[in-house]
């Protein structure tokens, strides 16, 4: 399965206004400045192509403050980098066609060699790990008893530049996880009361005060009976004692 993402020109030249200014810093406490870049083209097979200005300001060359060079050509090359966890999609940086004039006199064309060994370098700074970021596992709903999840992963892409477009394809694999433990699918089976049955169950659940009011009458009845019967034995066992004292 593959899937492609298109930029045309017009998107990258949006892109390149929105990214810049763009600050890189380099060794020794040094920086360079991209800003303003315009008359962008599109090489097939090579990349992007437009004019801007450099600000350079590197101690190490004794450039001690930024020399501003209002005529270079930015190059940016899109390649897919291969890495073990996955791949990216990177963007070196290369900077030509410097108008030396602009620089000091006792800096030479080595200047420009070193800051694109610098830009060089810092390519992995500007890249995209594609194959991780558009790789996902997608859980499916519990109605779907035998499947659990399906599992999308970006395997690998190829990157192409025409003078019209800049191209991403990437291939993925699909694969679908099954259900470790499925879900419930009905309630378990239970022996349902006659119909008879039910309706006795309520007659009886609707007499249950009448009856509670009868027992508890009867309980009442009982035990004034039982009092008066015990107060009837006690009087004359009273009346024979004082018959006796008499």
């Amino acid at each position: 399965m593959w899937v492609e993402a298109l930029l045309a020109k017009d998107d990258l030249d949006k892109a390149m206004s929105d990214l810049c200014p763009l600050r890189i810093r380099l060794e020794k406490e040094g920086n360079i400045l991209i800003s303003d870049p315009r008359d962008l083209v599109l090489i097939a097979g090579v990349g992007l192509r437009m004019s801007v200005t450099v600000d350079l300001h590197w101690p190490i060359l004794g450039i001690q403050v930024p020399v501003s060079v209002r005529s270079a050509t930015l190059e940016v090359r899109p390649q897919i980098l291969k890495k073990q966890e996955g791949e990216d999609l990177t963007f070196k940086l290369h900077i030509d066609d410097v108008d030396l004039s602009m620089l000091p006199e006792f800096v030479d064309r080595g200047v420009v060699d070193l800051v694109n060994a610098e830009l060089d370098a810092k390519h992995v700074e500007l890249a995209w790990s594609f194959t991780k970021t558009l790789s996902h596992v997608f859980a499916l709903p519990d109605v779907l008893a035998s499947a659990g999840a399906i599992d999308l992963r970006a395997a690998w892409g190829s990157v192409k530049i025409t003078d019209e477009a800049l191209v991403l394809a990437v291939s993925f694999r699909a694969t679908v996880a099954p259900r470790a433990v499925g879900p419930r699918l009905a309630m378990e089976p239970r022996e349902a009361e006659p119909r008879a049955e039910c309706k006795a169950a309520l007659r009886r659940w609707r007499r249950l005060p009448k009856q509670l009011a009868w027992a508890g009458g009867a309980t009442l009845l009982a035990g004034l009976g039982a009092s008066a019967f015990a107060l009837a034995r006690r009087r004359p066992r009273t009346l024979l004692r004082w018959w006796r004292e008499l």
